[in-house]
């Protein structure tokens, strides 16, 4: 079966209320209860999402709208990915522009050979490949992103959690890799060390001595912890972490100093200045006190 490849918004196509095509490659359908041999999750509505491979020739189907209430799309980036919610789940679909980067399936796979953990990580229902793109299903971490949770929380609750990510960064730190890359030794899709379209773990190393940090000791770290990436339940103060797509070693000065670089870790729709960096300068802040360095200065150098 030739499988066309659309726009990456358009990878789910809509055969009913309760049938979807995904990637069309696999069927996506709505059921009163989980399939035993087949990857199935809850529809956060007393039924189960079952997935499994579609039907040849496919059925009749139209693009499914950004807006359902069943799948609501809630991320997209152009052509390259995309995120939608489906009940107690979440499908990434990623051009793998990078074909060479560690999958973040792999990166999941070795955090959970690693618990027990401080903090909650999504599950891997379903990972697949084809026609240059990358399909990923995701278990939910329940609780809200920081993002959301952030301006109704007071100052000594917000302080917990700039204390419990800056613990999570050193307890992640205490793992240890022997090239800049992923955990698997491909590369690591960390745009902020490269000087060019490769993310080769010798370029990367490289690039990390001009920048004046140290690669003779490289730690774990998932270096994009926005608010959007933190998950927190106030009222159980439980906290998970999500997207660990550019996860991987880095040289243990790169922990603090990404905080103090990327405006991706920034509040979205803020205005105030203060109050948009106010995430990421408390934790780089929090960081300094228990001996993470920054190089922000060689790091500008070298742009």
């Amino acid at each position: 079966m030739s499988i066309p490849k659309v726009h990456v918004n358009d990878s789910i196509q809509a055969i009913n209320d309760n049938s979807w095509v995904i990637g069309g490659k696999l069927l996506l359908s709505r059921q009163s209860a989980p399939s035993p041999d087949q990857p199935s999750w809850c529809d956060s509505n007393g039924g189960f999402f079952v997935l499994s491979e579609a039907p040849s020739p496919l059925p009749p189907s139209q693009p499914h709208p950004e807006d359902s209430a069943a799948i609501p799309l809630v991320y997209s980036a152009g052509d390259q990915s995309a995120v939608w919610r489906v009940g107690e789940a979440f499908l990434k679909v990623r051009d793998r522009r990078y074909p060479k980067v560690t999958h973040e399936r792999v990166t999941l796979e070795y955090l959970h050979k690693k618990k027990p953990l401080s903090f909650e990580i999504p599950d891997v229902i379903y990972h697949g490949e084809w026609i240059g793109r990358y399909y990923l299903v995701l278990s939910r971490v329940p609780g809200q992103t920081l993002t959301t949770a952030w301006p109704s929380m007071g100052e000594e609750l917000r302080q917990y959690y700039v204390n419990r990510v800056a613990q999570a960064c050193a307890e992640m730190a205490e793992w240890k890799g022997s090239a800049v890359c992923g955990v698997d030794g491909r590369e690591l899709m960390e745009f902020y060390l490269a000087n060019s379209d490769t993310m080769d773990p010798e370029e990367l190393g490289k690039n990390c001595v001009k920048m004046g940090m140290d690669v003779s000791t490289l730690v774990f770290h998932h270096c994009d912890l926005g608010p959007g990436n933190v998950i927190v339940d106030p009222e159980t103060r439980g906290m998970g972490i999500i997207d660990w797509e550019i996860a991987g070693y880095v040289p243990r000065e790169w922990v603090r100093t990404k905080f103090h670089l990327s405006s991706g870790m920034d509040f979205p729709d803020v205005e105030d200045a203060d109050a948009k960096v106010d995430w990421r300068r408390s934790v780089g802040r929090r960081l300094a006190t228990m001996g993470f360095k920054e190089v922000i200065s060689g790091w500008l150098a070298t742009r």
